[in-house]
């Protein structure tokens, strides 16, 4: 058999110098503005998506990759008869998970391992992250699966949105309906749970809220335990440099990975969202 890759979609939201470094495939979704309609990241990048969306009448409409597309991003890895392990968003969340499975069932080959990771932009792109560091280190398919979930299994990641509307409106908002409202200045804290967004808490001011997103992570972890951390942001440089100075001064970070959400995530999220993803390192 050929060497192990990993395949993933466009809502793991990984940095472009990653996705090259490690050979990663990215399956893209799409985004449409009426009858206009972009691959995300590929068509356009999260800085002229939230241009775009702050200029535009109407809220943009998602949707997910076909089988079809699927087939042409597997096929030439099962020419070369790679290992395939594809990790992709919530099945809660999109129906990604099955675009992928029908590929594989039309493909009929069995070395394709395909992965609900439950979670959604850099929560699913640090796992993914993790699995193709594995096969880049020539590691097995058992090894390079079990570190994907043992990361997958013990994430946790929490973020802070401006306003629930885009949540509400794209209707991935989930448990955290209960948070609807117009208290002023009112920033909700949600929280990934077993491939749903939930609410955390309610903050009021952006400030109270982002040191309470760091104080959320020390408790979640043993003092002093060493962390992979990834920062990540929606079209707020300044917040997320606020961020990361209040995580370094909590927290030990082992690795630190920043990003933007991408377009995708992007319609459903909305402008000014920052979020902290950590898991231990091992």
């Amino acid at each position: 058999m050929g060497k192990i890759r990993i395949v993933t979609d466009s809502t793991a939201d990984l940095p472009r110098e990653l996705i090259e470094k490690y050979n990663i495939i990215v399956v893209p979704l799409k985004v449409m503005f009426g009858q206009e309609i972009y691959r995300d990241g590929v068509d356009l990048t999260s800085r002229q998506f939230f241009q775009k969306l702050r200029s535009s009448s109407t809220l943009p409409t998602t949707s997910q990759p076909s089988p079809q597309e699927f087939l042409e991003a597997y096929r030439p890895l099962v020419e070369e008869r790679a290992s395939i392990v594809s990790i992709h968003i919530s099945s809660y969340l999109s129906g990604t998970l099955q675009s992928a499975k029908l590929a594989k069932a039309m493909l009929g080959y069995e070395d394709l391992e395909i992965i609900d990771s439950r979670l959604v932009s850099l929560a699913l792109g640090l796992g993914v992250l993790v699995a193709a560091q594995k096969a880049f280190e020539g590691c097995s398919k058992e090894e390079v699966l079990g570190a994907a979930r043992q990361v997958m299994d013990n994430i946790q990641a929490y973020f802070l949105v401006d306003t629930l509307e885009y949540l509400q409106r794209g209707g991935r908002i989930g448990k955290a309906q209960a948070f609807l409202g117009s208290l002023l200045n009112i920033k909700p804290l949600c929280t990934l749970r077993e491939g749903i967004i939930y609410p955390y808490e309610k903050i009021r001011g952006k400030l109270k809220a982002m040191e309470r997103l760091v104080e959320v992570i020390t408790e979640k972890f043993p003092p002093g335990s060493p962390l992979w951390c990834v920062l990540v942001h929606g079209d707020d440089l300044e917040g997320l440099e606020q961020l990361k100075e209040r995580l370094e001064k909590k927290v030990t970070i082992s690795q630190l990975i920043t990003g933007e959400i991408g377009p995708v995530v992007g319609t459903h999220a909305g402008p000014g969202l920052l979020g902290i993803i950590a898991c231990p390192m091992f």
